[in-house]
């Protein structure tokens, strides 16, 4: 626990201090505090036991208002879309769309209207898993809509797609990086650039996660490009073919058309003259490089990153092969924190 933190748990400690008549100060935490209290809680089970975390927070919803007020947005920042979620979510249609769907066989019977919600959940979201929310509504179609449900399905990803691009302007990060069996279904980056209300949306996202194979034809790569340039964190992953279209031309054009690239992740793959080559372009405002399980056989070097790289001060390779002697140890200056591990 930091500084900071023990601090904020002290002040927690001695706001709930019970009084004299058996009752504690639970209305009498300041805002500031209660939120940094609810961050912390989040913050240190999101990358362990998000579900747990979650459902702590969801707790706290219903201590009081109060606490209400300020957990939700939390809560709701990075929220696991489930059936429930989407009906939630499914709240904020306006009467002429809900006729619409209504029509292709999309039941609004126990969907609230927006009036009768307690908060806007979607101004809430500040991160976004494509995979998560395409199989939550996948769910809440299997379970409400005849079948077969594709229409359905593809009616209503795109309309919650729509909600989010009209009231959510806090995103931070997508994450668009695992295939599953609903991708013969539609393809979910294509249908996010296809859109300008779409594109408008995920142009204020800070961080992306790729699987490249989500780049289904050149024009996805060129309104990709276009669209998301304020990246700060990149991250890839490569898991292809040999025989598949030339995936690191398209990633160089990525990371080149970034505007202060701060943090870039590989999976798998091979990194290239070409990929160092766009990674240069990032040399004022690179600070960490992490590869993982990547093949170095096309990478003589990494001295050129080094060189003009002031302010990177984290590589990480892991599990990755064919690394030269000069690409391990005779490159790196003192001050970079330097892991590699299982190098072959």
């Amino acid at each position: 626990m930091t500084q900071t933190e023990y601090y904020s748990h002290y002040r927690y400690k001695r706001c709930l201090k019970v009084n004299n008549n058996g009752t504690s100060n639970i209305d009498k935490i300041p805002t500031e505090i209660l939120r940094e209290i609810f961050s912390i809680l989040y913050n240190d089970g999101i990358n362990t036991d998000r579900a747990e975390t979650l459902e702590d927070l969801y707790s706290c919803m219903f201590v009081n208002k109060y606490w209400s007020v300020n957990a939700a947005p939390i809560l709701w920042s990075n929220i696991i879309p489930s059936p429930g979620a989407i009906t939630t979510f499914m709240a904020f249609f306006k009467e002429e769309e809900r006729k619409e769907l209504e029509k292709s066989g999309i039941s609004f019977d126990n969907i609230c209207d927006i009036e009768s919600t307690t908060y806007c959940y979607p101004s809430f979201l500040k991160s976004i898993s494509m995979h998560e929310l395409s199989l939550a509504i996948f769910l809440w179609c299997r379970n409400n809509c005849p079948q077969p449900i594709t229409k359905q399905y593809n009616l209503l990803l795109r309309g919650i797609l729509n909600i989010f691009a009209n009231l959510c302007i806090t995103l931070y990060q997508l994450d668009l990086d695992k295939r599953s069996l609903l991708d013969c279904l539609h393809h979910e980056l294509w249908i996010l650039l296809q859109e300008p209300n779409y594109r408008s949306f995920i142009s204020r996202v800070k961080q992306l996660s790729l699987d490249i194979r989500k780049l289904v034809n050149d024009d996805c790569l060129e309104l990709l490009c276009q669209t998301c340039q304020r990246l700060k964190i990149l991250k890839i992953d490569m898991t292809v073919d040999e025989t598949f279209w030339s995936s690191d031309n398209k990633l160089a054009d990525i990371i080149k058309t970034q505007k202060g690239l701060q943090t870039f992740y590989l999976r798998r793959g091979k990194i290239t003259p070409k990929i160092i080559s766009a990674l240069e372009v990032h040399a004022k405002s690179l600070k960490m490089l992490h590869f993982r399980r990547v093949d170095f056989e096309k990478c003589t070097s990494l001295r050129s990153i080094f060189n003009y790289s002031k302010q990177l001060e984290v590589l990480i390779v892991r599990g990755c092969k064919n690394l030269s002697e000069n690409t391990r140890t005779s490159e790196y200056s003192g001050g970079l924190n330097l892991n590699l591990q299982n190098p072959h």
